[in-house]
């Protein structure tokens, strides 16, 4: 009996061999000669060895033929081993007939010790034994219950696998932001373990803003990891200066550990407080101190300190000091640099010495005040020779970052109360355009010298102005150093510094300081791109900038909003003006000076033709198409070919002026300049017969056209429609005087446009050979649209109303059509859509409306030429009820983007290069669009999808000018000259009766 007991031993030791050796045919064949009495002495280990080397068929056999005790208390430890061999037929087989739970605890030195099997499955990427295990489960759903101790739900452990993340989201409906104990969801996880392709999965699905139960967010957790941090702060936009429970930023962890790559980068975006104190009232550099080996981190805090005060650009504040001559600008412009170190002892008793009588153009100067904190102070030259560069260079300052504007006016002038209602209209003008807001004070000089009731009234007026303006204002003798009114004048002009700081986005990190201080330290005034990116490249120890060229490119278009450099973009080149004082001083000052300034040069004559040979003699150290480009930008000039200039009353000018001067000009680049042309209306434009006349008329005695607007307005149409084609330049012929233009097309119209009424209005009239009205029709809906345009753009405080002029009424000139029989638009427009014949004026009083509009059909309503191309409801107020029908208004919102997108860029091929000129037609100001161009790198379809969600968020007082929707829409694209687009979305979206769509 002992010997056949130990044969027996013998062939189950030679079993149990054959299983550890992977030998299947042997142990199959031992195991049938085994005695099930023995052979359950070595349970574990055969079933264990069976399932480690996948053998289906003998581990199916030990459990039902040999009975072997699944339910034994290491049974779990056998379906872990079939995980870890991925046999899926042998986990198939013990979680369905032999219902093993996969919840039960294993022991996984990987992951700490205990650790329930399904979890262990998700955290090792094991997708085909997951959807096993899923299948055995009831109903396939990962519901709350199946959790460990900590909380941890599946997809927490999944989360460095990509493709099993997937299938529980979308297969089994796990929940993304399912937290567990400590409110980590699997954000927090994936960005604490630095899986950047996990984030970028998750970005689309849930808000990376949530915070655990420490107030901690994905930055937060991501701090360790570089690359992640960069993605979240970059791409997702994510807050670097929000607080935890602990009151820490992420800068106080990564200080705190020292990962010094993440502590650059942070203090490298210029949006983080190296100085933010948390709870126990300790900043990171504290942090770091605390820790052994922390010199790396304390030496960038210090790099990064020294740099922020050697050139603190996020501080400086544009001051602009307008007024007319002899008001004291320059005078007050010498307090404040006189007082930049500190107040005078005795100020009151002293006056400013040494300021020149003229000041020529714009003179910028930088300071340090001690009052006023960094401010880039700019005194404009007063006199009117210079008041429509003025116009463009305040846009030019005031579009980027806002800035105060003191508008000095001297209360003894006679016309002072008129100068203040001017300079107000062209700040507020200009102001408007910005999209952050500026603040504007009244200074009222030589208060000391009043001694008569006149000018007491005037100072009464004065004042007046300026409550109805809302402006802070300070009357005082702008000639003294110190007393009261110059302190006063001082603590409101900090305030406004300070309110303009505070309004102001941060748009300056570690890079725009880096670059300034690139460009000041290396004295270049002028350079192009290319130059930057080289000195970027070659002085890389000493400043720590990207070399990419499109990224030096963005800083520098960044410094340009602020206004410490001017950038100038031409097709293929990019010019970089460190020193802006050399364009504003130097060009603007000579290019404009009057006669009487030592400036002054002789080079344009009474013509505006301006030769850029001359431009280049006068201003030889400079880049002539640089030049160019910079009067260009602020519209102040174009650049005229020869042959069109013989078509002009200003090559007769040229030619006469040359005759005088012994002078020739042959095949030059000639720049036309209308704040140039000082020659007043031909005495042949008087006998000039017109058909039809508009004018768009002030509405306050105190408001005028500025000198900008017109200048814009003539390049506009001159260069538009003025202009001659290929097949009609023997057709043509174009007359311009200081205040006015005139020109024949080849289609048989005459067209005028021209300022009248001291300024307060534009006057458009037109004539027509027989048999082509229709062709005049059409052109006055173009000069009108034109019009119309350039006064939203440039004239946004200005109040007008338009005016059609009496064909009975037309004898030329009309000075002031305000005194003929005009008729409202509004008025004439609403009789039109009502179908009235008549135009009732007064109570006996009444006007055919065909008499009006003899040459128009009055039956396509959102095509009247008075329209100027606009949608009718920019216009006029449209009663729903106006053909006893329903209409209701097609309005478009943000939701619509999509829609509107695919409509204009799928189905239609609408050109998105032409982005920035549809938005303006659109009725975005050109700063929005600036600041797109700038935030999207000049990247043409994110730019135009952004200009589109822009119009569509009713921005810049859209819907005031009518709000999105697709009649407009469709009014925009015909401007543009994408007219079959437009009649593709008026068929589609706006039917017959739907007048305000």
């Amino acid at each position: 009996m002992m010997a056949q007991n130990q044969k027996s031993e013998s062939r189950s030791s030679l079993c149990c061999n054959a299983f550890s050796k992977r030998d299947h045919k042997e142990a199959v064949e031992l195991l049938q000669l085994q005695d099930p009495s023995v052979l359950y002495q070595c349970e574990r280990t055969l079933l264990y060895y069976s399932i480690r080397n996948g053998w289906f068929d003998v581990t199916v056999d030990l459990i039902t033929n040999y009975q072997f005790n699944s339910q034994s208390a290491n049974y779990c430890n056998y379906l872990y081993t079939a995980i870890k061999g991925n046999h899926i037929d042998i986990v198939k087989y013990l979680l369905k007939e032999c219902q093993c739970d996969p919840m039960l605890m294993v022991t996984a030195g990987e992951y700490g010790g205990k650790i329930h099997v399904l979890h262990y499955v998700a955290g090792e990427g094991l997708l085909d034994v997951l959807k096993c295990m899923v299948m055995s489960i009831n109903g396939h759903i990962m519901d709350k219950q199946y959790h460990n101790a900590r909380g941890q739900t599946v997809l927490h452990y999944a989360v460095g696998h990509i493709n099993v993340v997937n299938y529980l989201i979308n297969e089994c409906n796990c929940d993304i932001m399912a937290p567990d104990k400590m409110g980590n969801n699997t954000l927090h996880i994936a960005a604490r373990n630095g899986l950047l392709n996990v984030l970028k999965y998750f970005a689309h699905m849930c808000n990376p803003l949530t915070t655990n139960k420490s107030g901690q967010n994905v930055l937060h957790c991501a701090i360790e990891h570089i690359d992640v941090v960069k993605y979240l702060v970059s791409e997702c936009s994510i807050n670097i200066m929000i607080t935890d429970n602990f009151g820490r930023i992420p800068l106080h962890y990564a200080a705190s550990l020292g990962i010094a790559e993440v502590v650059e980068y942070l203090l490298l975006t210029g949006k983080c407080n190296p100085l933010a104190k948390d709870k126990k009232g300790k900043t990171p550099l504290q942090l770091a101190k605390e820790k052994s080996k922390s010199e790396v981190i304390i030496a960038i805090f210090k790099k990064f300190g020294s740099i922020k005060i050697s050139h603190p650009i996020d501080s400086y504040v544009n001051i602009l000091l307008v007024g007319n001559p002899g008001a004291g600008k320059s005078t007050l412009s010498h307090v404040i640099n006189d007082t930049a170190t500190g107040s005078f002892v005795l100020g009151s008793f002293r006056n400013v010495k040494g300021v020149e009588p003229r000041t020529a153009g714009i003179i910028p100067t930088n300071l340090q005040h001690c009052t006023l904190g960094n401010i880039i102070l700019h005194d404009f030259a007063g006199h009117s020779e210079f008041y429509s560069s003025h116009s463009a260079v305040i846009e030019n300052l005031l579009q980027g970052s806002g800035g105060v504007v003191l508008i000095v006016v001297n209360i003894l002038e006679n016309e002072a109360v008129k100068q203040l209602h001017q300079w107000l209209t062209v700040v507020r003008n200009e102001a408007q355009k910005a999209l952050d807001r500026s603040h504007v004070i009244v200074i009222v000089s030589h208060v000391d010298e009043i001694s008569n009731p006149i000018e007491r009234r005037r100072e009464e007026e004065i004042q007046e102005v300026i409550v109805s303006e809302t402006c802070d204002s300070v009357f005082l003798d702008c000639r003294k150093l110190g007393g009261n009114f110059v302190d006063s004048f001082f603590s409101k002009l900090s305030s406004a510094c300070e309110f303009i700081r505070k309004r102001r986005k941060n748009i300056s990190s570690f890079y725009h300081h880096e670059i300034y201080r690139l460009l000041k330290e290396n004295k270049m005034k002028v350079l192009n791109l290319n130059n930057v990116v080289k000195l970027a490249k070659k002085l890389g120890d000493h400043y720590i900038l990207p070399h990419d060229k499109d990224e030096i490119s963005e800083l520098l278009h960044s410094l340009d909003t602020i206004g410490l450099i001017s950038v100038l973009k031409s097709e293929d080149k990019v010019w970089v003006v460190v020193n802006k004082g050399i364009l504003l001083t130097e060009v603007n000052g000579i290019l404009f000076a009057p006669e009487t300034f030592k400036e002054h040069v002789e080079i344009a004559s009474n013509t505006g033709i301006v030769s850029v040979s001359g431009l280049t003699r006068h201003f030889p150290k400079y880049d002539p198409d640089m030049l160019i480009h910079f009067l260009k930008k602020m519209e102040l000039c174009e650049e005229i070919n020869p042959s069109f200039l013989r078509m002009t009353n200003l090559h007769q000018l040229a030619v006469e002026e040359e005759e005088e001067v012994g002078t020739e000009r042959r095949g030059e680049r000639l720049l036309h300049f209308p704040c140039l042309l000082s020659t007043d209306r031909p005495d042949e434009m008087t006998s000039q017969v017109y058909q039809f006349g508009w004018c768009l008329q002030c509405t306050s005695k105190h408001h005028f056209f500025p000198p900008r607007y017109f200048h814009v307005l003539s390049l506009r149409l001159a260069y538009k429609m003025a202009l001659p084609q290929e097949n009609d330049k023997l057709n043509r012929y174009c007359t311009f005087w200081k205040n006015g233009l005139y020109w024949f097309n080849g289609h048989g119209v005459g067209s005028l446009v021209e300022i009248v009424d001291e300024s307060q209005c534009v006057l458009v009239m037109m004539s027509c050979e027989k048999g082509y009205s229709d062709n005049m029709v059409s052109l006055r809906r173009d000069v009108i649209g034109e019009v119309m345009r350039v006064y939203k753009e440039s004239c946004l405080s200005l109040e007008a109303k338009e005016l059609v002029i009496d064909p009975k009424d037309l004898a030329y000139p009309v000075n002031t059509p305000r005194e003929r029989t005009v008729y409202s638009v509004k008025a004439v427009l609403s009789a039109v859509v009502e179908q009235r014949p008549f135009l009732v004026t007064t109570g006996t009083r009444r006007t055919e409306l065909k008499k009006i509009l003899p040459d128009e059909s009055l039956s396509d309503i959102n095509n009247q030429s008075l329209l100027g191309g606009r949608d009718i409801k920019e216009v006029i107020e449209i009663k729903h009820n106006v053909f006893n029908t329903d209409v209701t208004p097609i309005e478009l919102d943000i939701k619509d983007l999509d829609i509107v997108i695919e409509e204009l860029t799928i189905l239609n091929q609408l050109d998105c290069t032409k982005w920035i000129q549809f938005g303006l037609h659109l009725g975005l100001y050109e700063p929005r669009l600036k600041a797109i161009d700038t935030d999207y790198r000049g990247k043409t379809v994110e730019c135009f999808r952004e200009c589109m969600s822009a119009w569509l968020r009713g921005e810049d007082k859209v819907r005031e000018k009518g709000g999105p929707s697709w009649s407009s829409l469709a009014t925009a694209l015909d401007t543009i000259e994408e007219k079959s687009i437009a009649t593709n979305i008026r068929d589609k979206y706006c039917t017959s009766n739907q007048l305000i769509a």
